[in-house]
């Protein structure tokens, strides 16, 4: 029997920062509900479980000499603003020697780069929608030119689809640049957009051992066509999850190229793959996000309940993972 641990729980929440609570501009946060389950389910599991906060609080224990005597922390943190700011926590626990779950900070900020994540999949042979970086209007216009439309635009560093908007014409594209430029002022990527339909794909553990928890469309509830699963979509309830009805050969794909990239990123412990499928059966990789949200709405979480997995014994799992990985690192 494995012994019960103690865990402290890393989590960026909006109550921390001067963000609006219903601003959707940057929006990879937790809500306080999410973190509050987590500790639930661990707890309910006979883990000790310490609530340690974002970056700032995490950084003020180490230097000031108070960080808790924990087994392990449970990163669920993706920073602000910075495109280095998933790694920030794994970073400074490697640096303390404190084990911790999920990707490391490099895989954390390629994965957040959708540009070389594409380039990466493209490598691997994973399909993605047809895209082109965009920097300034010179490059907007020769996405305009070399893709086809309608486009989808968004910033590069961004997630939850932060940003996303759809363009049916060059006089859209260009004032939805403007629009982006001037609210993220980063590199933004243009795609052509994929009518269809909507699905995630959940993994856990990493290497040789990853597993497919399952697979789950993403739907409106009012049975209206998808269009974009936006920011706003992701933090309301106008959408649901429902398990996949797909062929067979398009949910293994699905679930193998997932593997594949999680794999070759080296990505630890867990993470969610997003992909839109056209209505000829094609399927295209939108997103890897080593991250994801668990709360009981999310992709993550969904694909627990249809695949028969309890949600509190995957979260365990994920640190036993993550703890197991550390000490082999020890042993080296």
């Amino acid at each position: 029997m494995r012994r019960k641990l103690r865990v402290g729980i890393a989590y960026d929440v909006k109550e921390d920062y001067s963000v609006s609570a219903v601003g959707l501009t940057h929006c990879d946060f937790s809500t306080l509900f999410e973190i509050k389950m987590i500790k639930e389910l661990l707890e309910a599991r006979g883990h000790t479980v310490y609530l340690l906060g974002n970056y700032q609080k995490i950084n003020k224990q180490f230097l000031e000499g108070k960080f808790p005597d924990i087994d392990i922390v449970m990163n669920t943190a993706e920073g602000i603003i910075s495109r280095n700011r998933e790694g920030w926590l794994p970073s400074l626990f490697e640096i303390n020697n404190i084990p911790y779950s999920g990707s490391d900070a490099y895989a954390l900020n390629l994965t957040l780069n959708k540009l070389h994540t594409k380039i990466i999949a493209e490598y691997l042979n994973i399909p993605t929608p047809p895209y082109y970086k965009v920097d300034c209007m010179q490059d907007l216009k020769k996405a305009a030119k070399l893709l086809k439309k309608p486009w989808i635009l968004k910033p590069n560093y961004e997630g939850s689809s932060s940003g996303v908007m759809l363009a049916n014409s060059e006089e859209e594209l260009i004032l939805v640049f403007k629009k982006l430029n001037e609210e993220y002022n980063q590199t933004l990527l243009c795609e052509t957009y994929v009518d269809g339909r909507e699905f995630t794909v959940s993994l856990l553990y990493d290497g040789e051992n990853t597993e497919v928890l399952g697979t789950v469309e993403i739907i409106r509830k009012e049975e209206k066509h998808l269009g974009i699963f936006s920011a706003k979509d992701k933090y309301s309830d106008t959408c649901t999850k429902i398990p996949a009805i797909l062929p067979d050969d398009i949910i293994d794909g699905m679930e193998n190229d997932a593997t594949k990239l999680h794999q070759f990123l080296n990505c630890n412990d867990y993470s969610r793959a997003d992909y839109r499928v056209d209505s000829n059966g094609q399927y295209y990789l939108l997103e890897l996000t080593p991250l994801p949200n668990v709360d009981y709405e999310s992709g993550f979480a969904k694909c627990c309940e249809y695949g028969k997995h309890n949600l509190g014994k995957v979260l365990e799992e994920i640190l036993y993972n993550a703890l197991q990985r550390y000490r082999n690192k020890q042993n080296i």
